[in-house]
């Protein structure tokens, strides 16, 4: 008899779950999902890289005196054209630099007759930007300089002139 109110009370259980009714409401709206594409431009996969120019440094010498050393600086970090042999320019001679890329780049000359230079035996222009090939010719202004225990004396003034129009005055470095 247990088994068979056992049965009867499970069954009762179930017969009253069952006839659970769910209510929703009719007028709630549907789900849509779209499906939408989107189309992309494929990117190169090697782009083309920018061409590099090459430009040349000319420089005149049109002092008396004698360039025993000269250089250029790019973006004041790489130097070009100093090595062990100084690059010397006679008074009236001329020497160039070749294959500089484009950017900005410092001048720099040395009258000082010795095997070991020192960055202070440099005079530099200031930063000119080279996008193409240049002539330079280095002259000398005589300045009059006053002192009260010397009195008057003359010294020299270096700058450079380019074929581009432009006049640059050197400064001891």
């Amino acid at each position: 008899m247990k088994k068979l109110t056992t049965i009867l009370t499970i069954a009762a259980a179930a017969l009253m779950f069952s006839s659970c009714i769910i209510v929703g409401a009719d007028d709630l709206p549907e789900l849509i999902i779209e499906e939408k594409t989107t189309t992309t431009t494929p990117k190169p996969s090697n782009p083309e890289p920018e061409p590099v120019y090459y430009h040349s440094i000319t420089c005149k010498n049109q002092t008396s005196f004698t360039v025993t050393d000269w250089c250029v600086k790019k973006d004041n970090i790489v130097t070009y054209a100093k090595s062990g042999y100084n690059r010397s320019i006679r008074s009236g001679g001329e020497d160039m630099i070749m294959d500089l890329p484009e950017g900005y780049y410092k001048v720099y000359f040395s009258f000082e007759d010795e095997y070991q230079l020192n960055p202070g035996d440099y005079y530099s222009s200031e930063s000119i930007y080279l996008n193409k090939d240049v002539i330079y010719t280095l002259y000398e202004r005589q300045v009059s300089v006053a002192c009260r225990a010397a009195g008057t004396a003359v010294k020299p003034q270096l700058y450079l002139a380019g074929s581009d129009g432009t006049e640059i005055d050197l400064v001891s470095e």
